[in-house]
Formats: C-alpha cells, structure tokens, sequence
C-alpha cells in the first residue's frame, strides 16, 4: 500500500471529510498557565466522548494547538468553520459551550469575542 492510499485509508477511518465541527484549544501556557489549559484539554476530550460527540452528524473534533495568538484571558479556543473564538475556557465555560453552542447551535456569547467564519468562497 502506497502513501496515498494509507493517508486515504486513515481519513476514511476517521471520518476526516465529514466531521461537522472542529474545536482548536491553545494549552502552550501563554494565554493562560499551563496546567489550567491542560485541565481544560483533559476536560474537553473526555467530554466529547461521553457525550457521544464524534459520531453524531459527522462527528465533533478537537486538536490541541501550542498557539492562537491571542496571548490574554485564556485558554482560548477556536471552533470552525464557524469562525467562533472563545476566551477563559475553563472546564466549566467548555461545557457550556458544548452543550450550547455544539449541540444547541448558539453561540455563548459571554465567552465568544470574534467570529471569522470560514465561506465556500
């Protein structure tokens, strides 16, 4: 099996083209002290998967990033392709947005601080 087909292989597995949301998290410790981001990392995965998030409607996917430059108030995550971006995202402020913005579809307006959602432009 060549390059091509196993990268085509692995994304097929991981549903790549059909995911519906994916959510970024900064835990590089800048915008907030790391062992908070990685709280809120830790939160963050645990409760996609409990909440059965990765298989409904394609699937809701997370990355950890070292950086969103936006180094204040965080963590700080990034939810596309609706462009939201979230500050102090705690363990708590997380949930909330899962269970609002995710799966209810509104933006938690306290948290969020711009949008710069992604067009087929």
């Amino acid at each position: 099996m060549n390059t091509e087909e196993i990268l085509t292989q692995l994304s097929d597995a991981r549903k790549v083209r059909s995911y519906r949301q994916h959510l970024l998290l900064c835990t590089a410790g800048k915008c907030a002290p790391e062992e908070q981001a990685n709280r809120s990392w830790d939160y963050l995965k645990r409760r996609i998967r409990e909440l059965g998030l990765l298989d409904i409607d394609g699937g809701v996917y997370r990355s950890k990033v070292d950086c969103l430059r936006i180094c204040r108030q965080g963590p700080i995550m990034l939810s596309y392709p609706d462009g939201t971006w979230y500050h102090s995202c705690s363990p708590e402020v997380i949930e909330r947005i899962l269970q609002e913005h995710v799966i209810a579809g509104s933006v938690v307006e306290e948290y969020a601080f711009a949008s710069n959602p992604m067009s087929d432009a």
